[in-house]
């Protein structure tokens, strides 16, 4: 009550969203704003709303010094209908994410999906290739992304976000131990290594080594992608940094020795020793084409260790083997600025009136724990099984569902149960503390007796 006093309800802000949508796009040009209504009440003459996608101008101005990674996901508007908010963000070089798109859909399918990709082509990419876009895998996104043209081949590809495939990886094979490998194998870039992980696997279980050979190595692994990825695993870019920032902590120093190959390709292997003389490893380094075969440099575009090794060897300043996005010159990402909307009384008046749609409200049903992204759309999402309790024990003793006690309590009955336990619980340790004291104090007494009678 107090939040609607302050904010007013979800109905009113709906209905108040098209003028101030208006006013942010009189006050900051260019700002993109366009709608996709499920239809027309001709009784009210008001339309609903079906999706709105929206871009702000100095966002769609910076994205053009960002990497040309995207990453995109949903999430729930906390409301009592089943809004949500689809959000796609890149990355500049200084490891700063870029709020760029937004849009409010009726649910993560397909058709809102597919929406907010042809915005986002339309208004946002504006035919930039080279484009990565990183997601969950989600069926209804997978399947707009491949009907787009900005992220297949031969314009861009799609990566799945690591953390999400060995979520679902877990929720399959359910070991701790084999997730952790999950992850080792997507985050490695070097092939000899995911090879020697992913034979690991293999050798703990059959069944995980073939759940991750059927999906496409390109899309999950850092070793495979030809760095598209830019160093980017997960969907959760302020996250992913400390992780890969977390990997590199761990490491000791190291000590390079350069064997110059051919001064035209300016082209040399690197031999690695760890400060206690062991793990040689050796890696080839090629200035001309900007790589490295640790795969660091290919992936996050600032030249690894070897490769300023090689440099200094070549006499090239390492620093003009860095990407572009990550020039000062070229950092203008937040060059651009907001201007502030004016009072309401300011606002334009919209050339159509909104109201929101009533049949989409959040169901009443307890929701079982379920992984974000589903694979398959056609799996429920909901609990199938319920037990009423209404303060009968019988009812969960009589509950005996496909062999077993698969039923789902409320919260009122889970509870009513608690509190019984926790009540039994606090009075056995009370009567158990009061017996205790008591025999306490009569061993006492009878010790103190026979001391007297002793004397």
């Amino acid at each position: 009550m107090a939040r609607e006093i302050v904010y007013g309800t979800w109905e009113s802000s709906v209905q108040k969203l098209p003028k101030y949508l208006g006013a942010i796009q009189k006050y900051n040009p260019g700002t993109i704003v366009e709608w996709k209504h499920k239809g027309f009440q001709q009784s009210t003459g008001k339309y609903v709303m079906g999706y709105v996608f929206w871009a702000f101008k100095p966002c769609i101005d910076g994205f053009q010094f960002c990497r040309n990674i995207i990453s995109v996901d949903g999430t729930h508007l906390y409301t009592k209908y089943k809004y949500k908010l689809l959000i796609a963000a890149p990355m500049d070089g200084n490891q700063q994410v870029l709020p760029l798109a937004f849009a409010v859909v009726d649910e993560e399918t397909y058709p809102s999906w597919k929406w907010f990709f042809q915005q986002l082509s339309r208004h946002v990419i504006r035919g930039r290739r080279g484009m990565c876009l990183i997601s969950d895998r989600h069926g209804g996104l997978i399947k707009a992304v491949r009907e787009g043209p900005d992220f297949v081949s031969p314009h861009g590809v799609h990566r799945y976000c690591l953390r999400h495939v060995c979520s679902n990886f877990n929720s399959s094979i359910k070991n701790v131990v084999l997730k952790d490998l999950c992850w080792q194998a997507g985050s490695e870039y070097q092939l000899r290594k995911f090879n020697r992980i992913m034979e690991e696997i293999k050798k703990q279980s059959v069944k995980a080594f073939a759940y991750l050979d059927q999906i496409n190595k390109k899309k999950w692994t850092a070793s495979h992608d030809g760095g598209w990825r830019c160093g980017i695993l997960t969907t959760n870019m302020s996250e992913c940094i400390n992780g890969v920032l977390k990997g590199a902590r761990r490491l000791p120093a190291v000590e390079h020795t350069v064997t110059k190959y051919s001064h035209a390709q300016q082209s040399a292997s690197v031999v690695t020793r760890r400060q206690n003389r062991h793990g040689m490893n050796t890696h080839v380094v090629k200035i001309a084409n900007r790589e490295c075969s640790c795969g660091k440099w290919n992936q996050f575009g600032i030249p690894c260790s070897h490769a300023q090794k090689v440099c200094g060897a070549y006499n090239i300043s390492a620093a003009s083997m860095v990407k572009d996005y990550y020039d000062l010159m070229a950092y203008n990402t937040y060059s651009k600025h907001f201007e502030p909307v004016q009072s309401e009384d300011y606002w334009d008046d919209p050339n159509f009136q909104l109201v929101h749609d009533p049949t989409i409200q959040k169901s009443t049903e307890r929701r079982c724990r379920w992984e974000r992204d589903m694979v398959d759309k056609s799996e429920s999402r909901y609990c199938d099984v319920k037990t009423e309790f209404n303060g009968d024990m019988s009812n969960l003793l009589s509950s005996n569902i496909h062999g077993g006690f698969d039923f789902v309590l409320d919260r009122y009955s889970i509870g009513s149960v608690c509190l019984i336990v926790c009540s039994t619980l606090v009075y056995t340790l009370l009567f158990c503390g009061c017996v205790l004291t008591l025999s306490v104090v009569y061993c006492l007494h009878c010790y103190l007796t026979w001391l007297s009678a002793g004397a």
